[in-house]
């Protein structure tokens, strides 16, 4: 009789497991929660950090922790909204809340190969002070009254999903694509799993950092504005808090913290697991400041999961 290893079992049929446990809990308890209204909250919430966790998916995978992805989110979206209140058109602010993305994230890549600090360290200091610039530059205050344009590009819908929707997953599956197909994210695992032997086969770390980190900006850049786009007001605090949610993301979608392996479509499954545990607080009467501590929760879980199954394959191995 053939055993059934649980080791072998890959972290995306886990987590959908899990989803399905959660989703039938929560409509046990509350028979309103399984409704077309609510897939499309969890998939609108999921579509807007997607692109962010999956920039912090590629940058763990190389060994290293980006925490500034909330404080470039928040640029994005401020400037952005302020670009389309001067009747800059859409198409142009779309490419600047890339591009301004992209920028912070080179200097974050610069600063971490020029000096050989972690890039953990580096992003924690440039979160504080884009956070700060954004408070600064808005005085507190709320981006109001933006035009009907801005706005189309989170109401616009095809099929009854809206449009951010369908960015941001067609976004992951390209990413798919992409992860699989092409040399330099190859490097990316090189990079992450073993860095000696990087260096020994002639991949150049400091190119493969200061691209990830350059892309993770522009990631979490374009995730601003498509968090922004489903409002006609953004908060100068929006993003805070969105480090948590996509390492989160990542972790729980099967990334090792310390780098060397992950897949993307663990990621996507990951966020919308989060996204729909945070929808689920509310309909089981639960307040929403609980929302981080679950979070942590399924990080110190996964990453016990994770030490877990590798001493099961050890034991095997041994054995």
């Amino acid at each position: 009789m053939m055993k059934i290893k649980v080791e072998n079992f890959g972290r995306e049929f886990t987590l959908g497991i899990v989803l399905i446990v959660l989703v039938s809990f929560v409509q046990f308890i509350n028979h309103s929660f399984i409704s077309v209204r609510t897939l499309n909250v969890i998939l609108e919430n999921s579509a807007v950090i997607l692109p962010s966790a999956i920039g912090t998916t590629l940058v763990i995978i190389a060994g290293q922790i980006d925490l500034s992805v909330g404080s470039i989110f928040a640029v994005s979206a401020i400037t952005s909204a302020q670009l389309a209140l001067k009747g800059v058109p859409m198409f142009l602010v779309i490419l600047w809340s890339i591009g301004i993305g992209a920028i912070l994230g080179f200097l974050n890549g610069i600063i971490t190969v020029t000096f050989r600090i972690p890039a953990m360290i580096v992003t924690l200091a440039s979160m504080t002070i884009w956070r700060g610039f954004i408070l600064w530059w808005t005085k507190g205050y709320w981006i109001t009254d933006l035009p009907d344009g801005w706005k189309a590009l989170g109401s616009t819908r095809i099929l009854n999903l809206t449009l951010p929707i369908w960015i941001a997953f067609s976004l992951g599956i390209l990413m798919i694509f992409l992860v699989r197909n092409l040399r330099i994210f190859r490097y990316v695992y090189a990079v992450g799993s073993n860095r000696k032997a990087a260096d020994l086969i002639g991949i150049a770390r400091w190119k493969i950092l200061l691209f990830i980190l350059s892309l993770n900006g522009a990631l979490a850049g374009f995730s601003g504005l498509l968090s922004g786009s489903r409002f006609f007001l953004i908060p100068s605090n929006i993003g805070t808090g969105l480090e948590l949610s996509v390492i989160a993301a990542a972790v729980i979608g099967g990334t090792n913290i310390m780098g060397g392996r992950g897949r993307i479509e663990g990621t996507i499954i990951g966020v919308i697991l989060m996204t729909t545990i945070s929808s689920s607080l509310v309909f089981l009467n639960i307040d929403s400041t609980w929302d981080s501590a679950f979070k942590g929760l399924l990080i110190l879980l996964a990453i016990i999961f994770d030490v877990l199954r590798k001493k099961l394959r050890r034991g095997e191995s041994m054995g």
